[in-house]
């Protein structure tokens, strides 16, 4: 383990024992609004993600349907920050 990062070490600890996948789901929830911008973060009332699909709740109509329009970017945007492909899909509810 000499000369790794802390991430690293940290990830090969949650890998081994099989908790990464809940970490980088944790982890895309909290590039939401990094990913969005503030305003759609703003408006945004819960995000959580589970089993690589990614749950959002927006009660503006408007703004849903323009998300909605833009997931597929958004989902790239985020699984790129994360380093791999953690979510999958994105509902909005």
């Amino acid at each position: 383990m000499k000369g790794q990062s802390i991430t690293n070490i940290i990830q090969h600890f949650l890998a081994k024992n099989g908790k990464l996948p809940l970490f980088l789901e944790q982890q895309a929830v909290k590039l939401w609004n990094e990913t969005v911008g503030s305003f759609i973060a703003k408006q945004t009332l819960k995000i959580t993600v589970k089993k690589g699909i990614l749950y959002v709740t927006i009660p503006n109509a408007a703004l849903r349907f323009e998300v909605l329009n833009n997931r597929s970017q958004i989902i790239a945007k985020i699984n790129e920050k994360l380093g791999c492909e953690v979510i999958k899909e994105m509902v909005m509810a």
